[in-house]
């Protein structure tokens, strides 16, 4: 038997033929609520679908949201800095007492993926995301919508409506709402910024 031979058939012992060899997801620290992904990975985790912030140091930055989406999909597993496995459900709990609205968010971000969009965080005075148009990709375009997360039954003030219409206006992005109702479903809703002219047609 060749050498090359020999070699495939020390590769292949013990995996029956035809059988993938399972490759454990990478690891991502969760630290300050945020998870961080070694230079090693982040390529890998970031491309699956314009994840995360990339670091000076190479590390990617990604947000809470973005993690419970990953863990849901197989893609990474998260551990504590002692190196303790975490579930999603161990992330949200850890996260509620100073994000209480982040499964809501969730529900929102998971179901902008599922429709093929990229999503970025959004930018406070209520914007919770940016969203990119099909195909777009973060860093070498702009986005397009910016996404106002709401929950069914509690209403929006006026004041956090004007600033968030005025934070779109002034970006030159749609503003869309996100409603969720009792069932995690969730529907959109556009919004515009109007001007009524007053009675002698003068805006």
């Amino acid at each position: 038997m060749s050498n090359e031979s020999a070699d495939h058939v020390d590769d292949t012992r013990g995996t029956p033929e035809g059988e993938a060899v399972d490759v454990p997801p990478p690891r991502v620290v969760y630290v300050d609520g945020k998870g961080l992904v070694s230079p090693e990975h982040a390529d890998s985790v970031s491309q699956q679908g314009f994840y995360g912030l990339r670091l000076d140091d190479g590390r990617l930055l990604l947000e809470p949201v973005e993690l419970l989406h990953l863990l849901e999909r197989k893609r990474i597993a998260v551990v504590d800095p002692a190196g303790c496995l975490m579930s999603a459900k161990d992330i949200v709990n850890d996260r509620l007492p100073h994000d209480p609205d982040l499964w809501t968010r969730y529900l929102v971000f998971r179901d902008l993926r599922s429709r093929g969009y990229a999503v970025r965080q959004g930018f406070g005075k209520g914007i919770d995301f940016r969203v990119y148009s099909r195909g777009e990709r973060p860093g070498t375009t702009t986005a397009r919508q910016l996404v106002y997360v709401l929950k069914e039954g509690i209403p929006i003030s006026l004041v956090d409506l004007d600033r968030a219409t005025e934070t779109a206006s002034a970006a030159r992005k749609k503003l869309v709402f996100a409603l969720v109702d009792q069932n995690g479903e969730v529907s959109y809703y556009q919004v515009a910024q109007t001007v009524l002219p007053n009675r002698s047609g003068a805006v």
